[in-house]
This record gives structure tokens, sequence and C-alpha cells, in this order.
């Protein structure tokens, strides 16, 4: 079966091409000098709300830590680790995430007297209770020990628009996709077979994504058995966690995953730029609900199903 349905739609984000540039994260980077040679470099995120990015040790499975890179450069050695400091109160204690802010900051010592670009990349997820963007990996250039600037470098990066809603169209159509076993299967196979098929997109990482799915099984199993159907396709780019979640959420629908993340070419082709999105499609591939969560589902799902 292959049926495509035009469905003009509020979107969550903003088109793929620009999401990256789109993101509710500013950047302000600075250097000061602390001792001859010896300077501190500042990496400064503002967050607009209600968004929120991870620490750099942050390891509980949902969101992804933020990291900072500097570049190998002959004239530059690292003195001790990049440090970090929100804006919110710790007491002592690394956050689950920062809300507001937090400055990361690393000291390091130039070798000889010259002028020194130093280079870094900065990668970071940003996410509210509702939806996680894509990861956001940008490369910057901070100048240092420049005579002529008459003062340490500093560089500023503005925040783009916050992603908000807007009028797009979406195509559905059925695709094959491999399963956790690497098996690849056909979705014609499972939206054939139900009355409706409910096509969640989501990932490990996504706090918001697993919440909501778990939320999704006591409906699966009340009309599984009336012709319900679910397909969980995930955006992550790593098998295990992704397997890991699976198992630990008890996921017992059809799971999917290229493991190619936001760049799979089917995310790309529904126009996925926030997670988690779903659609609900009937038998012939008409799309008849999208974006429902909560009571909204319950009740989108009561109606459908109480027509035999």
């Amino acid at each position: 079966m292959k049926v495509i349905i035009y469905l003009a739609f509020m979107s969550l984000t903003a088109a793929a091409g620009r999401a990256q540039d789109n993101q509710p994260v500013s950047w302000k980077f600075s250097s000061e000098a602390t001792a001859p040679l010896t300077y501190k470099i500042n990496f400064v995120a503002s967050i607009k709300e209600p968004f929120h990015i991870y620490p750099q040790s942050f390891s509980g499975g949902i969101g992804m830590p933020t990291t900072i890179s500097i570049e190998e450069n002959a004239n530059v050695e690292l003195i001790g680790e990049i440090g970090e400091k929100g804006v919110e109160p710790s007491n002592g204690e690394t956050p689950a995430f920062y809300a507001k802010g937090v400055a990361f900051s690393q000291t390091i010592r130039l070798r000889s007297d010259e002028k020194t670009t130093l280079g870094f990349r900065i990668r970071f997820m940003a996410c509210n209770d509702q939806m996680c963007l894509p990861p956001s990996s940008r490369q910057y250039t901070l100048v240092l020990n420049d005579k002529n600037a008459g003062s340490a470098g500093a560089e500023d990066e503005k925040a783009g628009t916050v992603p908000g809603k807007r009028d797009t169209v979406l195509k559905y159509e059925d695709f094959e996709m491999p399963d956790p076993e690497g098996k690849k299967i056909s979705t014609a196979t499972i939206t054939a077979g139900n009355r409706y098929t409910f096509i969640d997109f989501w990932a490990s990482w996504c706090g918001p994504c697993r919440a909501q799915g778990r939320a999704l099984m006591p409906l699966y199993k009340k009309y599984r058995d009336q012709g319900f159907g679910v397909i969980g396709i995930s955006l992550d780019t790593d098998a295990a966690p992704w397997r890991k979640a699976i198992a630990a959420d008890g996921y017992t629908w059809c799971n999917l995953s290229d493991l190619k993340g936001f760049d799979s070419p089917i995310i790309k082709k529904f126009g996925i730029n926030a997670i988690p999105r779903n659609i609900v499609v009937n038998d012939k591939g008409v799309i008849v609900a999208m974006d429902l969560h909560g009571k909204e589902l319950e009740t989108k799902l009561a109606e459908l199903f109480k027509f035999k």
C-alpha cells in the first residue's frame, strides 16, 4: 500500500533547514588574563524559557550532556578541567539541567607571547517539558593575546527565534526501516492491518517522549484488539540506549529506527524538527489526527473506536 496524503497543519517548529539557527540558547565568549600568558576562557549560555540544557556530567539517559571541545593548538596548554556554574542554586550538587543560564570556564596557558586563535566546538541539546530540539553542534573561535585589540577577546552569539507554530504541509507515505534486530519492516504491514495506527517519533534521550510513550501503553492495550496499532520511530543514533529504553519502558509495539537521528531521510521527509511528534493514520493512509497526547488522545481514540 502506498498512499500519499497532503494535509495542512500547525507545526511545532521551524523548517528543518533552519532548526539549528532557531535554538533558544545564546552564547557569549570572553577571555580574562589571570597571570602572564594565562587566561580564563568563559563560555556563557543564556536560555529562553521554557527551555533548558544539560550539564557536562549528565548521564541519566534522558537528554544529552553539553560538551565543549577545544581544538589542539601548539601554542595552547589546557590547565585543569572545564568548570561550570549555573544561574540556579545547586546546593553543591550537579543539577539535572540548567533552565536559566550556565557559565562554563577553562583556564589555558600560552606557550609563547604571540597572538593566538582558539578554536572550540560546543554541542548541546535544548528541551522543555513538551519537546526536545535537534542537538546543536557549532564551531567558534576566540582571539587571544592580540596586543592591537587593547583588551581581552570577546564574542557574542544572539539566540534565534524560539521555535513556534507555523503552517506547513505534511506528506505521508508508508516506508521501510529496520527494527531492533536489524530486520527491515514495512510500515504498510501495520497500517493496512489496523483500523488506526499511531506513529510516534521519539528517542531514548527525550524525556517528554519517554513520558508520553509510557502514557500511551494503557491506550494501546485498551484498543489493540479493536484494531489500534502503534509504530515507534526512534531518532536515536546508538542502538544500545534505544533497545534499553524499549525494554525499560515496556514498548511492545513495532519499534523502528535507521539510527540516523534528525539526519534520517524519513525524518526529513516527514519534516520532524522536534520530538515528540505523532500522527494517526487509518488503514487507507489518511491522516486523521496529529500531535495528540494525554486527554486529547484519549478523547480522539474513544471517538474513532466508537464506530464499528
